[in-house]
């Protein structure tokens, strides 16, 4: 009696080929997932104009996106570097946030803001500020006055009569300064917006 002869199906083994593939690419994206990458974050907010010293940064793991030649790698030393655009606390160093695009020089000046700030003015925020000069029947129309300042801090005051204007400190360019006291010694009413910036990365 001859043997039967048996033949595997070839839709069974398509149907392997298919899972097996599958799971393999199901583990390929749970690793890439999950992979993480050593960068240098920095540990207080870094302004334009500051220099990197070892205790503003640390090293975090964290997971970058597939452009992560944006971010300092972790084997560069960034202690040292100047700071070219505001970096904020736990935000990981953009590369373009460091060396010397920082050249250009800016004032610290502390001027008055009436009423209550917006929320999103503070430490390391840009803002551009608002002027209105005084007129005999009031104030003249608002106008861009500084384009692109950089909030130092927000000034609590301390005194026993407070004010109603918010005090802050602000970093201009150089050029601008005078513009600006003038404003201030004139008595201009002096309001800030600040600007949309986008957000490189969450560690």
């Amino acid at each position: 009696m001859a043997a039967r002869r048996t033949w595997m199906d070839p839709r069974l083994v398509i149907g392997v080929v298919l899972v097996l593939v599958s799971l393999a690419g199901v583990w390929f994206v749970v690793q890439q997932s999950s992979r993480t990458e050593t960068a240098w974050a920095a540990t207080r907010t870094l302004l334009p104009g500051d220099i990197v010293a070892a205790g503003d940064v640390e090293q975090v793991d964290v997971r970058l996106p597939q452009s992560q030649d944006r971010y300092l790698d972790a084997s560069a030393d960034p202690v040292g570097m100047l700071v070219a655009s505001t970096v904020g606390t736990g935000e990981v160093l953009p590369v373009r946030a460091l060396g010397d695009a920082a050249s250009e020089d800016r004032s610290a000046i502390v001027v008055d803001i009436e009423g209550a700030l917006p929320r999103a003015v503070r430490t390391g925020s840009l803002v551009d500020v608002w002027t209105a000069a005084p007129t005999e029947d009031g104030y003249q129309a608002p106008a861009v006055l500084i384009d692109d300042a950089i909030v130092v801090g927000v000034l609590e005051d301390e005194g026993i009569l407070a004010s109603s204007a918010q005090q802050l400190e602000l970093l201009v360019p150089t050029d601008e300064t005078s513009v600006l006291l003038e404003a201030m010694s004139n008595e201009h009413v002096l309001s800030v917006v600040p600007l949309a910036q986008p957000v490189e990365a969450a560690p």
